[in-house]
């Protein structure tokens, strides 16, 4: 009688230690825009602010994004390459090119963003509006957009 007792009490507490392994994740989804005009194509990064964990990233299509993101605070990095050349892989006959790019966004963007975002458990909605065009000097506004 005692054996079943036993086995379920195990059972129960490996569960529970189990189910408590690892980060909490969420998602993250919504729309980056660049001066009003959804982003064609780009990517974007979360990474967790206090620099333990590795980086949640998704592609940008047509503006909209949809990520895996560990739950808490994390920075933020937008980019948006754009090709600006061609160049052979190679020297050797008929070598395939590769596209060159360069970033679109200032750094402010991307590697040094200061941008911050705090992800719930569950769905999160978080729309990213760049400004590039905003005034004279180095300040561009960045920030969430709202749901």
């Amino acid at each position: 009688m005692r054996w079943p007792l036993v086995w379920l009490a195990l059972s129960v507490g490996l569960s529970g230690l189990l189910s408590g392994c690892g980060p909490t994740m969420a998602t993250v989804n919504g729309e980056v825009t660049v001066d009003g005009k959804p982003l064609e194509k780009g990517g974007i990064s979360f990474a967790p602010a206090d620099g333990r964990g590795q980086p949640a990233t998704a592609s940008i299509t047509s503006g909209q994004y949809s990520a895996r993101v560990r739950t808490g605070p994390v920075v933020v990095q937008l980019s948006a390459p754009v090709v600006v050349g061609k160049a052979k892989e190679h020297q050797g006959p008929g070598a395939p090119e590769m596209e060159i790019t360069r970033e679109s966004l200032p750094v402010r963007y991307n590697t040094q963003s200061d941008l911050t975002f705090e992800v719930k458990p569950g769905v999160n909605t978080q729309n990213w509006k760049v400004d590039t065009k905003q005034g004279s000097g180095d300040k561009a506004k960045v920030g969430p957009a709202g749901p």
